[in-house]
């Protein structure tokens, strides 16, 4: 079991009643499953430390499977027990007594874990390690000062503890970050407009040239940014140089704010406007930086896709490297089922005859080559007048590949036929797959490689499919005039509005929306605040 080490802690200090509420929460939950919580209990702090929706930062990092890894301000452990599925061992270093015992208490049963009360360099031991993470604590170090030395004072001294081909991960804020530039206060003093505004708090948020100029006089060589969306802390997609997002990346964002009343603008909005003027590196929310003494042996990720807050099974990191592979990892011990199904779904459509992307399952990843041919939604996105027959044909060929796919059943076993009786239902396939849709499909000069379908549904009818593959592709489908033509071509015309309602109960499912209502519900900012704010500003201006 976990050991939990108090041999070097300072006084005690007083806590927040916040952190004795998680604690309590840790305590009556020891199978780690804290939905019911979240559903009852609305607060930021106990979302952040208690969610799997944090889990989407490291999870897809590789690590040599008895890598030594150092985990330094681990707060409640959000992280901890997912890097001692991913490491041979870890080590926790948390300042405050009160969360060491709460985190060892939460990763009891992990045999790979010591967790250390009390600061880094009052420790006797001089152990190395693989892997140091600083996650949201380089900020905090120095209680807020500007001078940029000290940073750099404690990053040097950590090289005492880092192998020689280890490496450092630090996370935080970005204080030129998109968010603040729309009005969003910053963790450490809580002002409109973050470090903008030029109030300290307790903590410094960096800008990216600051970040480099320490890491330069820490004497780091080997330097890489990783640029998380929205931020660091609930990252959904996670870029690098060698990867920058494109203009319509806003379009699959969920930002959120948990204190978005001083928002004077739509950060998703915007995005289209500093990625095309090739702002992004400069002005992304966050930073993930990664920092070295030597080179890479191996290449590392330079995308990320993250999965983080869907159903357990779902709970996937999808990564990038160049253009040679995509490795799958999954974030959460349920999320090992899922790469299972992933992997057996596409062995199943091999074997009915459609073309797949192979994908080669190992302990705890998945791998697959890399695809140079654009997904289907994206061709969809470039077509014009001229180009109705092409696409028609396309959907004609995804219908015969649904088909394809599972063998019919009796109508009698439909799983949607108490939904509408009597309706016309057509074919009924054994299994359904839920991601035959145009994101999910490679498109190859007239080829459908299909990838991803980790999701099915059994005994459904074959027009479902099809009404998602067309849902999904309403927006292109409209701008071409051929959405209602293609309803009733595959006859989902009757059907539509029973398909949408179980398409948005089964992403409610999906999503999760019951236990991440409060996520969802930081996700909507209202617009109207934000132009009564402008509207504040403007009047501020002409006084």
């Amino acid at each position: 079991m976990a050991k939990l080490h108090t041999n070097f802690t300072g006084p005690a200090k007083v806590v927040p009643p916040v952190d004795q509420d998680i604690d309590r929460y840790i305590t009556a939950h020891p199978d780690g499953n804290f939905d019911e919580v979240l559903k009852g209990d609305d607060r930021w702090p106990v979302f952040y430390h208690l969610s799997d929706m944090r889990t989407g930062l490291l999870g897809w990092y590789e690590l040599p499977p008895q890598a030594e890894v150092l985990e330094i301000g681990a707060g409640f452990g959000a992280l901890t027990g997912q890097l001692c599925d991913m490491a041979g061992h870890v080590t926790v270093m948390e300042r405050s007594l009160f969360r060491a015992r709460s985190l060892a208490k939460r990763w009891t049963e992990r045999e790979n874990l010591d967790v250390y009360a009390g600061d880094l360099f009052d420790m006797p031991f001089r152990r190395r390690f693989d892997l140091i993470t600083l996650i949201g604590v380089l900020p905090e170090l120095c209680e807020g000062r500007e001078e940029l030395a000290p940073y750099a004072s404690y990053l040097r001294a950590l090289q005492e503890y880092l192998k020689p081909h280890g490496r450092i991960l630090l996370a935080m804020d970005n204080r030129l970050g998109l968010k603040f530039f729309c009005g969003a206060r910053d963790a450490y003093s809580e002002e409109p407009f973050g470090g903008l505004s030029g109030e300290q708090g307790e903590g410094h948020i960096f800008t990216a040239a600051e970040i480099r100029t320490i890491l330069k006089d820490a004497g780091y060589p080997y330097v890489r940014f990783y640029y998380p969306l929205p931020d660091y802390r609930l990252p959904q997609l996670i870029f690098s140089d060698a990867h920058l997002p494109d203009a319509d990346v806003g379009e699959g964002l969920i930002p959120y704010d948990p204190t978005s009343d001083t928002r004077v603008l739509s950060e998703t909005y915007l995005y289209r406007y500093i990625v095309t003027n090739g702002l992004f590196p400069q002005m992304a929310n966050s930073f993930l930086v990664e920092c070295a003494l030597q080179p890479r042996t191996a290449r590392g990720a330079d995308f990320i896709s993250l999965a983080s807050d869907r159903t357990p099974a779902a709970n996937i990191a999808t990564a990038i490297k160049g253009r040679e592979t995509v490795t799958k990892r999954p974030l959460t011990a349920t999320g090992r089922e899922g790469l299972q199904r992933l992997a057996e779904n596409t062995a199943a459509l091999k074997e009915r005859g459609l073309e797949v992307i192979p994908l080669t399952l190992a302990e705890n990843s998945a791998t697959m080559p890399f695809c140079d041919s654009p997904v289907l939604s994206q061709w969809l996105r470039e077509r014009g007048p001229g180009d109705e027959a092409k696409v028609r044909a396309v959907f004609d060929r995804l219908r015969a590949a649904i088909l394809q796919a599972s063998p019919p059943v009796p109508d009698e076993m439909n799983c949607m036929a108490q939904r509408s009786l009597g309706a016309d239902w057509g074919v009924i396939l054994r299994r359904v797959y839920i991601n035959m849709v145009p994101d999910n499909i490679f498109y190859d000069d007239g080829r459908l490689i299909f990838f991803n379908q980790g999701i099915t549904l059994e005994n459904c009818p074959a027009r479902y499919a099809m009404f998602l593959a067309l849902y999904e592709s309403a927006e292109y489908l409209t701008r071409l005039g051929l959405l209602d033509e293609l309803r009733a071509h595959f006859d989902v015309d009757a059907l539509w509005e029973l398909f949408t309602l179980e398409q948005q109960q089964f992403v409610a499912n999906w999503r999760r929306y019951d236990v991440y209502h409060q996520f969802y519900d930081w996700a909507e900012m209202d617009p109207r605040r934000m132009v009564k704010n402008r509207q504040i500003l403007r009047i501020i201006g002409n006084e």
